[in-house]
């Protein structure tokens, strides 16, 4: 299982309102309409992607690179894994 990372720079609504040039990191988990969007506000960053107000998944991006494990059930880890590819999107 793998997901797909989008790393999104830029966004002219958000800029022109706060003045702060906007990240965000876009997961998506192919075969389901599952999709996560989170805001990068510090680099390095971890967090959690939860469904149903469980987490799913934990992920690390450390500003090039973005890894992500999957929670299992009883709330261990499985290794670490990195995408295929990641996406770099520049927004105006």
């Amino acid at each position: 299982m793998s997901l797909y990372i989008t790393h999104v720079q830029g966004g002219m609504r958000e800029f022109e309102r706060t003045g702060i040039y906007p990240e965000y990191l876009l997961f998506k988990l192919p075969g389901t309409h599952q999709s996560w969007r989170i805001k990068i506000k510090k680099k390095p960053q971890q967090g959690f992607l939860k469904s149903k107000g469980i987490s799913a998944f934990e992920y690390s991006f450390d500003g090039q690179c973005c890894k992500f494990r999957k929670v299992k059930i009883d709330g261990s880890f499985t290794a670490w894994m990195e995408p295929e590819y990641m996406i770099i999107e520049m927004r105006d």
